[in-house]
């Protein structure tokens, strides 16, 4: 299976896109996003309280991928190489 990882422009390693091509299960492409960025021991701890008693927001939880010119690039490339 091959994957591709891009990194934000903002250079936070928390910012990442992980896409992947699925050949044996249908033939997708799997995009996976990880933005959340929580600074500071007590608001990782009050996050972590609200997930375990279940709150969830009507918004969801919304960050932001930059995608610098060089990634958007590879990114195509990626896409293109791929036979779907």
């Amino acid at each position: 299976m091959e994957t591709e990882v891009f990194i934000c422009e903002c250079s936070s390693y928390e910012h990442q896109v992980k896409f992947w091509h699925d050949e044996e299960y249908g033939n997708f492409i799997h995009a996976y996003f990880h933005l959340v960025t929580y600074r500071g021991f007590f608001k990782r701890l009050w996050h972590g309280l609200k997930y375990a008693f279940g709150y969830t927001s009507r918004f969801g939880a919304w960050d932001q991928f930059i995608f610098s010119i060089d990634n958007e690039s590879k990114l195509r490339d990626y896409l293109n190489n791929k036979q779907l």
